[in-house]
């Protein structure tokens, strides 16, 4: 079931000899959750145009520039996750999950979706797209806090793979997550060069092995539900190592990332990762 819209806003009476009508105002309460009033999804539409609109120059013909609002079509058949704080939206992400809808002929040329679902039931598949953070949140565990939310959507509908598409800069950020490239660059309308990745969520050996903070927020006894992982890792591997150049460059890509996180990790001491652990668990 997709989030309830209905709304409440609060209603604040106007000091006098300044408003002679009643104002009203969107208190958002602080956190990183699931968007499911119509304010925290209109926060999250007012960060898209932020940074994609006003940050980055993208979209801006798809934008509502009069509210200052990013949204399009797809979103009535999507998830929206929200991270506030003092009443403004710092970070947001989409989330298509096929539990919900099913997948779109869009879908299938941007994510390559036929791929699993020739394997997995539609609704053991999500898709996660539109992940930014306000500048000020850079840097902070934003990002990770929002993917935490997006793993305990995944465990609690006992999805298999987790598919989005990544920029060339952010390549290394979530080869580190633990998502891997599965098919050749594309174009994503609006975005430009993307790759095709994919996480395997009941891979929790490759998760340990590259220290992804998914392993940090999984065990091995929430995987019970994931019957496929060597299946979903032959149809990563089969693209990957195909005779394309893109193809060789993207497996070799994953290959030395691997060894220079075995380095990095054997330097790391149980004390980071308890760390972690400790400020997510309050966050």
């Amino acid at each position: 079931m997709l989030p309830n819209l209905a709304f409440n806003p609060v209603k604040i009476q106007p000091i006098a000899g300044l408003h002679s009508q009643l104002q009203t105002v969107n208190i958002l309460k602080d956190g990183v959750r699931f968007a499911e009033t119509k304010a925290e999804l209109r926060a999250s539409y007012q960060l898209r145009h932020k940074v994609y609109v006003e940050g980055m120059n993208r979209f801006s013909d798809k934008s509502n520039h009069e509210l200052k609002e990013l949204q399009d079509e797809h979103d009535k058949n999507a998830r929206a996750i929200v991270a506030i704080k003092k009443n403004k939206p710092i970070g947001t992400l989409r989330i298509f999950w096929g539990g919900d809808t099913h997948f779109t002929q869009e879908h299938e040329k941007t994510y390559h979706t036929s791929k699993f679902t020739s394997l997995l039931q539609a609704k053991k598949i999500c898709i996660v797209e539109r992940l930014m953070v306000e500048n000020n949140a850079r840097g902070s565990l934003t990002i990770l806090r929002m993917y935490q939310e997006v793993i305990n959507f995944v465990l609690k509908n006992r999805v298999e793979v987790v598919l989005l598409n990544c920029e060339q800069h952010h390549m290394n950020s979530y080869l580190k997550l633990g998502f891997r490239p599965f098919a050749k660059q594309t174009h994503y309308p609006g975005i430009g060069p993307v790759t095709p990745m994919a996480l395997v969520v009941g891979d929790y050996k490759y998760l340990q092995s590259i220290g992804s903070s998914f392993s940090q927020l999984i065990n091995e006894e929430n995987l019970n539900h994931c019957h496929h992982v060597e299946s979903l890792k032959k149809i990563i591997n089969h693209d990957t190592k195909s005779d394309s150049k893109s193809s060789y460059d993207k497996n070799t890509i994953v290959s030395n990332f691997c060894a220079a996180r075995q380095k990095l990790l054997a330097k790391r001491t149980k004390i980071a990762d308890s760390k972690l652990r400790m400020k997510l668990s309050v966050c």
